[in-house]
């Protein structure tokens, strides 16, 4: 369990919230315009789009997981329009002491630094305010892109798991895993001096 876990966190561009199912519309809309460059990584962009009724029900299921502790989804919303430009979350299975985050940007966003952004403070909540020792960062080797932010966050490569990530079906693919520990904070600049607010679920003022 994670009493301190932040449900808002707020950043000069960005907020990343705990989903909730009045979301659900706008997201069934950028899930869907993104489909063609998500489905390529991520297997549950290749079952889109789904029924509006489905969207609610999966938000509806994050927000319960993230209430009980299990696993930490958050949508991406633009500070100045609260528009949704992608999706974080801090997911607990990688083990004891340690949080493994994920993120996905709708096409129309790619390239604008978000996830990099978005990250980088999820990954200092879980390092100083939620105090495991290690965060990880999971992706396909040939996702240029995904791989370039844990390396721009100071994360070090520890290798590559091959055939390791079930994908769909009976697809195993390769997986790199990068890490930051809390000791290596001082010198991952961008995850250390990461600027943001952090609010509980009340809304209380974390940090």
């Amino acid at each position: 369990m994670f009493p301190r876990i932040a449900y808002r966190l707020v950043t000069d561009r960005l907020e990343l919230r705990c989903w909730h199912p009045k979301d659900a519309a706008e997201l069934l809309d950028v899930v869907a315009r993104s489909k063609p460059a998500l489905e390529i990584f991520l297997p549950w962009a290749r079952l889109e789009p789904t029924t509006l009724e489905q969207k609610i029900e999966l938000l509806r299921g994050m927000r319960g997981r993230f209430d009980l502790g299990q696993d930490f989804a958050y949508g991406v919303f633009l500070r100045s329009t609260g528009e949704i430009v992608g999706g974080n979350g801090l997911m607990p299975r990688i083990g004891p002491a340690g949080l493994e985050i994920g993120y996905w940007t709708a096409t129309a966003h790619a390239g604008k630094g978000y996830c990099t952004e978005g990250s980088a403070v999820l990954a200092h909540h879980a390092l100083v305010t939620l105090g495991v020792d290690r965060v990880e960062i999971h992706c396909e080797p040939q996702n240029g892109p995904s791989n370039a932010i844990p390396k721009k966050l100071g994360f070090e490569k520890e290798g590559v798991l091959r055939r390791r990530y079930p994908f769909a079906d009976n697809d195993l693919r390769d997986t790199v895993i990068w890490t930051l520990f809390r000791s290596q904070l001082p010198r991952a600049d961008k995850v250390n001096w990461a600027r943001y607010e952090a609010f509980d679920c009340a809304d209380r003022k974390l940090l």
